[in-house]
């Protein structure tokens, strides 16, 4: 069993986002209906608050964290459909995979390392995905950035991702849209939802949706459907029951090739402007096919003036089969070799959930918050062996087609089972108006066993305990200003070894990383502002290339400052973005000390974002808006000797929205363009499989109506 006591951070003010006037953390909080107004264009894309894993819904300037609300009406305005291109805004997000290549994944780096690698989260519970994350049932993207420990027990270095599900409206509501992005990919969605009694006790939402068309690469081809549903129901006026539940299937064709490259021996990053991102480097006939079901029950209940049971329990079930190639240059002139490789059906099954009890109380004049319960998952995670073939030589210039080869796919014979669970005990006390604290600690535990798929995975199985303490002070100067400084350790699970590595797929062993964080949160005007400089401290792991074989050695720090900003300037002007400084580097190397001093594979440094729209009803066209944006990413180290670098690169957005009413109705039409200027570059380098050519300039264009 799992196990956790997490606590609540501050006293909400809800306002009109949900029934009720008034709710404090630590009491319930019910959500049946979702905000017409937060998350909005005409609010500046600004969000109140945020889920704070099993803390629930707090307020975002009493959270002693770092926190990025992204919305959902945002990403759609940018004809936004993968979780890169969502979080296109952050300018604290780092692209680290892309959702249209062989693994069919979404990741993202923050502050320098992998956000979610220890599994994603949908409405504040573990939701581990080797497939595409849809975007149609998703209401918000909340990234909390850095160490997670003192909220989950264990953490990703890079911090937490969490999908908000779209939820039941107060009133009847639907929406149909039909579209096309991505090259030549057409879609449909619908989205319905409302009570079904007249007391609306009971409500749902579903949302439908179906695309089917080429991508932006030659020879390629993509189909994805999605159904998703949630149901609410209002026991009593203190008691509420919720269910959701979605599938997807995902089959894509002719995917995009990783282009590797040796610095060790003499063979450099090549300049992006050599390469045509539509050009199929690879071949037409590679695939990747999968399959993602969950279904989750919980319930809210307050219990009487102190106490409230909060409890939510998520199923997952999900497979993945591809084959593809993998493209190694073997000169500076733009020759490469070719080989095909492919994999037995993958398949997971992943249980998580919480149960928490939250007690709100005084000891004299100071306020606790207290919360005591548990949280925490385990999955089972099956694979083969992939299966490499080599094809031939080719050139960027005149790419050679190939047959597909016959491959003898290996049976099933690794098998991973990782189980993760929390013993947490935490207290928020406010002192007064102006200060507060927060002391938590956690015993964490990890167990992993693996068996099969040879020596390095067959001794990968391990248990591991720790007790890592949290402690946040927050002090408010002023009611519209929030300040904090927060230390935090984390038991953090080892990183996987790439497919090409001696110890092919091993996971390492866990370590404890710190962190310390300095911040400040403010609201002027319509504008929220944030501020945090953090300094993060881990175990190295990287491939060693004297055996190529993946591991631990040394120290990595990696330490830098964030600023963002969401909101309107003015009535017209909204803007979202900021700048990301960040110094990071490996210390204390013991097997190998020239990597002392070195930036970590795949690391950018500075990155910057700035989006803004401008509606133009000073021109007397109130139903449309303007919009722009300008995306930079700085250089990444490809090698951990540092011998080479993708450069960095900018690029520009364009896009026009006009909003008309139709016979009573709202009607969206929306047209994006991204990299307006068809820029040639690398969007992010993966260790093992190589660069990744950046999207060219595409259109996307929509037409939504709401009734």
């Amino acid at each position: 069993m799992i196990v956790s006591l997490v606590l609540p951070l501050a006293h909400a003010e809800v306002g009109e986002e949900e029934q009720g006037s008034e709710v404090e953390l630590g009491t319930l909080q019910v959500e049946d209906w979702q905000e017409e107004s937060e998350g909005s264009a005409e609010s500046g894309y600004r969000h109140e608050a945020a889920r704070v894993g099993p803390l629930g819904k707090v307020p975002l300037r009493d959270t002693p964290y770092s926190l990025n609300v992204t919305s959902g009406e945002l990403f759609e305005n940018r004809g936004a459909h993968t979780v890169s291109q969502a979080l296109k805004t952050n300018p604290t997000v780092a692209t680290l995979m892309e959702s249209n290549t062989y693994s069919g994944l979404s990741r993202v780096m923050v502050r320098g390392f992998t956000a979610g690698d220890q599994g994603d989260f949908r409405d504040g519970v573990v939701d581990r995905s080797f497939t595409f994350v849809p975007l149609e049932n998703v209401e918000r993207i909340e990234v909390l950035n850095g160490l997670s420990s003192f909220l989950y027990g264990f953490s990703s270095l890079g911090g937490s991702l969490n999908y908000v599900s779209k939820q039941p409206t107060a009133t009847r509501q639907a929406s149909l849209a039909l579209g096309r992005y991505g090259g030549g990919m057409d879609y449909q969605h619908a989205d319905l939802g409302g009570p079904v009694d007249p007391e609306g006790r009971l409500a749902y939402r579903v949302n439908l949706y179906d695309e089917s068309g080429s991508t932006y690469v030659e020879g390629s081809h993509q189909e994805r459907s999605l159904m998703s549903a949630v149901l609410t129901y209002r026991l009593t006026p203190d008691t509420r029951l919720f269910a959701d539940g979605w599938y997807q299937d995902l089959d894509m064709r002719g995917l995009q090739t990783y282009i590797n490259v040796n610095p060790a021996s003499g063979v450099n990053v090549p300049s992006a402007r050599h390469f045509d991102a539509e050009t199929q480097y690879g071949q037409d006939w590679t695939y990747n096919k999968s399959h993602k079901s969950q279904v989750g029950v919980g319930f809210e209940s307050s219990l009487n003036d102190v106490f409230t049971l909060r409890s939510s329990f998520r199923y997952g079930n999900m497979w993945r089969s591809y084959q593809y190639t993998t493209a190694t240059l073997t000169d500076n002139e733009g020759n490469y070799s070719e080989s095909a490789r492919g994999s037995t059906r993958q398949t997971e099954r992943t249980y998580s959930g919480f149960a928490l009890l939250d007690a709100n109380f005084a000891t004299g004049a100071i306020r606790h918050k207290l919360t005591m319960g548990f949280t925490g998952h385990k999955y089972r995670y099956t694979r083969g062996n992939d299966v490499t073939t080599l094809l031939g030589t080719s050139n960027i210039d005149s790419p050679t087609d190939y047959a597909r080869p016959s491959q003898t796919i290996g049976q099933t014979n690794v098998y991973y089972h990782q189980f993760y669970r929390n013993w947490v005990i935490g207290d928020r006390i406010e002192f007064n108006d102006a200060w507060s604290a927060v002391i938590g600690f956690n015993r964490a535990e990890i167990r992993q066993n693996v068996s099969g798929g040879g020596t390095s995975l067959g001794t990968a199985s391990y248990t591991q305990r720790k007790t890592t303490p949290s402690y946040s002070l927050i002090y408010k100067p002023a009611r519209e200003v929030t300040t904090y400084l927060t230390y935090m350790e984390g038991l953090t699970n080892g990183g996987s070894a790439p497919a090409t590595a001696a110890n092919a797929y091993e996971i390492l062993s866990p370590s404890v990383s710190r962190q310390w964080e300095l911040g400040a949160k403010a609201t002027l005007g319509r504008m929220d502002l944030a501020l945090a400089l953090f300094h993060i401290d881990k175990v190295n792991e990287y491939t060693d290339p004297s055996d190529n074989t993946y591991k631990q050695d040394g120290r990595e720090v990696h330490k830098g400052v964030e600023l963002t900003a969401t909101g309107k300037l003015t009535d017209n002007l909204t803007l979202v973005g900021g700048y990301t400084f960040m110094t990071a580097e490996v210390t204390e190397s013991r097997n190998n000390k020239s990597l002392e001093g070195n930036i970590p594979v795949n690391v950018p440094e500075r990155q910057g974002r700035l989006y803004m729209e401008y509606n133009l009803s000073r021109l007397r066209l109130p139903d449309v808006t303007l919009s722009g944006a300008a995306n930079y990413s700085g250089r990444r180290p490809v090698d951990a000797a540092n011998t080479d670098y993708l450069h960095g690169a900018t690029t520009y957005d364009l896009g026009l929205r006009y909003e008309p009413e139709l016979a009573g109705h709202k009607l969206t039409l929306n047209l994006f363009v991204n990299n307006l200027f068809d820029k040639d570059y690398w969007s992010y380098y993966r260790s093992g499989d190589g660069l990744l050519l950046g999207a060219p300039r595409m259109t996307s264009l929509t037409a939504k109506l709401d009734w």
